[in-house]
């Protein structure tokens, strides 16, 4: 069996290792790093809907593939570099002690000549150069963990201040690609002067009432949102209380968020600088609405405020759900020593294990971030909420921001060390690195990105189930998604329903209505006979062709059974519940390696693949649509005992179609219903009416053209296939770096800044013109067999005919003598 998110449900999954796929050389390590790093770039957008696809012309944005940044090699400074220039110039002693694991810190012992926070109007532009000497010990406990962890503090590097940050674009210059240096040319405005004064500048005169429940010292879980995003806030909560987490806090971005936490006796506040968001015209704020990067100036004022009162806030974005408590695990080992501990985009689980270095290329990603109330903390917000509130550059907002000053004073990506790990203990529980930021001016640690999953290791690696042995997640960010739109978060929502995260749904979601069920096997291919392997896909060079088959097969299958399956449910009056999805390629905009996204080629083939990979998610809730619920939904706990024990099941004559599996249940008990190919909506309704009470009907098989023939009316064929024509519809490229690499690395842009235009480098032509020239046949293998090797990518997915069409072709749907209905 694959594995999926039903395991999490209680349904049993695999535990099973992978090993690394072959090495390829040079080219593909520099191709896989640059790749990633605009992924990273990518993910960030795609997790708030902003990215949109253009092709003509080569104006637009075909997001990702392979850039041209290498790995920068880094020296760890001598432990005998003890001085550091001030930020007058001078030399400042620094002296770093050996830190082992249980020592409790005091952060009041910092030297008493360092400078406050500058304010906005001093500091506009720059970064802090702030510096501050390492906790002292303040007293030590005596635990079994005492000596657990080794590792030494190492003192700051000393800062060239003329190295350019790799963060930085300038649009002006032709050192970058086109939509790199487009997006950075766009502008705002930036925060208007007086709410900087009278609001983003004001300081606290004493501890607000809504703070009571919350010590100096002590770490408070915060997210923030608007009314827009009430169903995110509530889940981020119930999961907070499911795991006993305290205290919590809402920061209210308008009115109608503070009224609804006050409502329901959940500590908040209406923040400072709010007003910045009035009139926003948006209802759902997502990053390509200017609302975004002012929402960032009230979030970081607000971080301001908390560590100035002593709070040690760990923040989070309101799409991020809690699995674990983090607390103690933020205390162990190297952490203690962090003034901040961030998240990352990395999807690369094996290098990030290895913590040497290999995701320093890919962005930090404030939905997890942890300050501790340090001067060098306050120094480091005051200097981010001034880029973003004075900032007239579009895309600088909280998170680009935060990464363009932790990279300041780097001549790269990769930032210095801050602590020295035994080299056999590197990456390990308590041993992660730490590393200086911002000038050398803040100690910065990163969370593991399986532990603190984002969209692709936790909803597409699945890498929690695949690899329990690497423990429990802590969180996971919704990041690397397709779904969302200006008006709603629906691939954020659908994505943790699948995977049974989502708490914000009443009870009647689970308790109200009748159910249909299309069996997994019968909706997916069984392509255990067809190799060694069985229906794991592995990552060696040819693995692509496999995979792209494999993945093309199953969705049609998969397509028609859908379609089939909504038509029945909307004639029974019935809920869909869908069957698990496969994918054998991975969703990226950007090429594949063994069909995978570049810094993922090992995790395994095929996955459970989220809805907004394969369908137009957002139009599954345009009017009309038939309901339906995530797949796995029957094995959710909270669906009651009575519905899923209340089950009738329905056989399907499949006319000779032997591409998908059987059904676990027995299809020849006698209860078992049984349907001709080729039947109506009239066959259907006589055949079940002994299944009417049921609270479940399951369906083995619906995936052949011809097994359904329709309404028997040619008015409601058309009105159906109208409705979900949409939402049945996909388009991706899947472009294979393998075969692009054979072909010699065509227009491979050796000559120039590296332009992400992935269709374009792998066949010549920008999408839109591929297709308008007749190339592009979706769901159809058509390229990567030919042997003149013009293009290196195809295309998903294919559309089923619609009923109208199929119930009209006799050669599908023949006409009966009678016009009775008839079961098998």
């Amino acid at each position: 069996r694959w594995v999926g998110p039903r395991a999490s449900r209680g349904v049993t999954a695999m535990n099973k290792t992978h090993a690394t796929p072959e090495r390829r050389g040079k080219r593909r390590r520099r191709v896989r790093v640059g790749a990633a790093a605009i992924l990273s770039i990518i993910s960030c957008a795609l997790g708030y809907g902003y990215l949109t696809r253009e092709h003509d012309g080569g104006a637009g944005l075909e997001n990702g593939v392979e850039g041209r940044h290498e790995r920068i090699p880094r020296e760890v400074p001598s432990l005998s570099r003890t001085t550091t220039p001030s930020t007058k110039g001078r030399a400042v002693d620094v002296h770093d002690p050996t830190v082992n694991f249980g020592l409790d810190f005091d952060e009041n012992a910092d030297p008493p000549n360092v400078p406050p926070p500058p304010l906005l109007s001093t500091l506009a532009t720059t970064t802090t150069t702030v510096r501050r000497s390492p906790p002292v010990p303040k007293r030590a406990t005596v635990d079994e963990d005492q000596g657990k962890y080794k590792f030494e503090v190492l003192p700051p590097p000393v800062v060239d201040g003329s190295v350019t940050n790799m963060q930085e674009v300038d649009p002006s210059k032709q050192d970058h690609p086109k939509w790199m240096r487009d997006m950075w040319s766009e502008k705002v405005q930036a925060v208007d002067k007086n709410v900087i004064d009278k609001e983003l500048e004001a300081r606290l005169e004493s501890k607000p009432p809504e703070l009571d429940h919350v010590q100096p010292g002590e770490e408070l879980f915060v997210t923030f949102g608007t009314a827009s995003v009430t169903d995110f806030v509530q889940n981020w909560l119930e999961s907070a209380d499911k795991l006993g987490l305290s205290p919590l806090f809402v920061g209210a971005l308008d009115e109608d968020m503070y009224e609804w936490c006050r409502k329901r006796g959940v500590p908040s506040m209406l923040l400072k600088g709010n007003t910045v968001l009035k009139n926003r015209g948006q209802q759902f704020i997502t990053a390509g609405d200017k609302s975004f990067k002012k929402m960032g100036t009230v979030k970081t004022k607000f971080i301001q405020d908390l560590l100035e009162l002593g709070i040690a806030p760990i923040l989070t974005d309101a799409d991020v759900v809690w699995l674990k408590d983090p607390r103690s695990y933020f205390k162990r080992g190297t952490y203690i020593t962090a003034d901040a501990l961030v998240s990352t985009d990395c999807i690369d689980v094996p290098a990030d294990k290895r913590d040497n270095n290999g995701c320093s290329h890919v962005n930090f990603n404030t939905g997890v971030l942890h300050f501790r109330p340090t001067d060098a903390a306050k120094a480091f917000v005051q200097t981010w909420k001034t880029k973003v509130a004075t900032s007239t550059i579009a895309w600088m907002r909280d998170q680009p921001a935060f990464n363009l000053i932790t990279h300041e004073g780097v001549g790269g990506h990769s930032l210095e060390p801050a602590v020295s790990v035994p080299e056999e203990r590197r990456g390990t529980e308590g041993h992660r690195m730490v590393y200086w930021a911002a000038n050398a001016s803040i100690r910065l640690g990163v969370l593991p990105n399986w532990l603190f999953g984002n969209g692709h290791s936790y909803f597409v690696q699945w890498h929690h189930l695949t690899h329990p042995e690497d423990g429990e997640p802590f969180s996971v960010h919704l990041t690397y998604q397709y779904g969302d739109t200006g008006s709603y978060a629906f691939g954020k929502r659908e994505r943790m329903r699948q995977a049974g995260i989502w708490r914000s749904d009443p009870r009647e979601y689970f308790e109200d209505g009748n159910y249909l069920v299309v069996s997994d096997e019968g909706s997916q291919v069984d392509f255990s006979g067809e190799s060694l392997g069985g229906e794991e896909v592995g990552s060696d060079r040819n693995a692509y062709r496999t995979a792209i088959d494999r993945h093309l097969r199953e969705d049609k299958l998969r397509r028609t059974t859908i379609r089939n399956a909504l038509a029945l449910a909307r004639a029974l009056n019935r809920i869909l519940v869908l069957p698990e999805a496969r994918c054998y390629c991975d969703k990226i905009w950007n090429n594949l390696n063994a069909c995978r996204a570049p810094g993922a080629e090992s995790f395994k083939l095929p996955y459970a693949c989220p809805m907004d990979h394969i369908y137009d998610l957002p139009s599954w809730f345009n009017p009309g649509m038939p309901d339906f619920r995530e797949p796995g939904f029957l094995d959710d706990p909270r669906v009651p005992d009575a519905i899923k024990a209340s089950i009738g099941r329905v056989v399907v004559d499949r006319d000779g179609d032997t591409r998908a599996g059987k059904p676990g249940w027995d299809t020849n008990d006698a209860k078992v219903v049984k349907l001709r190919h080729g039947f109506t909506v009239p066959d259907a309704k006589l055949a079940l009416k002994s299944l009417e009470e049921k609270r479940v009907i399951e369906v083995d098989f619906l995936g052949n053209e011809g097994t359904f023939c329709g309404f028997g009316d040619d008015a409601k064929n058309k009105e159906f296939d109208s409705i979900v024509v949409r939402p049945l519809s996909a388009s991706q490229y899947y472009c294979f770096t393998e075969l692009w690499e054979d072909q010699g690395s065509p227009r491979g842009g050796r000559n120039g800044p590296y332009e992400p235009q992935v269709v374009l480098r792998h066949c010549g032509m920008m999408e839109n013109d591929f297709k308008r020239a007749g190339k592009v046949h979706a769901g159809v293998v058509e390229h990567i067999h030919k042997p003149d090797g013009g293009c290196s990518c195809e295309w998903g997915f294919g559309l089923p005919r619609g009923l109208a069409q199929i119930s009209k072709d006799e050669g599908i749907c023949p006409r009966r003598n009678s016009d009775q209905p008839t079961t098998s």
